[in-house]
């Protein structure tokens, strides 16, 4: 009597190459696909309608806390530019920013008092510190609900960077 077992391997061994090329086929078609497909224009329509809004980049200043730490004493100087739409010019923008600032350095250093090393060090650190001041600033910045102000009297804020930030 003939073994089944070495017909039912070689049939075996046929499905797996089969469906190995169906695979490499699918792959090979899944990643050429994009280069055959063209953008839909109306797309790259829309990306031409944004409106690029002038900026100003406005001092704020320098900001010296020390640092929650128990065991030494240590500070940090942050020095901030805040970037703004609004004001045409950087004389503008700096009296509009008068009215705002004390608040917002009042709020500023008694955050940054609340830090320890860990929290202002390294990349994360900052990065998370810059999220949290301008979060901060731009409700600040927020027109009170009901009060109208015009645009030209009114701070947008776009970013806050840091022109120099050093922990000791």
């Amino acid at each position: 009597m003939a073994d089944p077992t070495p017909a039912t391997k070689k049939g075996g061994s046929k499905k797996k190459i089969v469906y190995a090329l169906v695979c490499l086929a699918c792959m090979a078609a899944g990643s050429l696909t994009p280069m055959f497909i063209k953008a839909n224009p109306s797309e790259k329509k829309e990306e031409k309608k944004v409106v690029h809004e002038p900026t100003t980049n406005l001092l704020f200043g320098e900001v010296v806390v020390n640092l929650a730490e128990e065991r030494m004493s240590r500070y940090l100087r942050v020095k901030i530019v805040l970037k703004v739409v609004g004001p045409e010019e950087e004389k503008e923008g700096q009296l509009l920013l008068a009215k705002y600032k004390p608040a917002m350095k009042s709020w500023l250093i008694a955050h940054l008092a609340g830090k320890s090393l860990k929290e202002v060090s390294g990349t994360a650190g900052v990065k998370k510190l810059h999220r949290e001041i301008l979060e901060k600033f731009e409700e600040m910045l927020e027109p009170e609900p009901g009060q109208h102000v015009k645009p030209k009297e009114r701070l947008i804020l776009k970013d806050v960077m840091f022109e120099e930030y050093v922990v000791q």
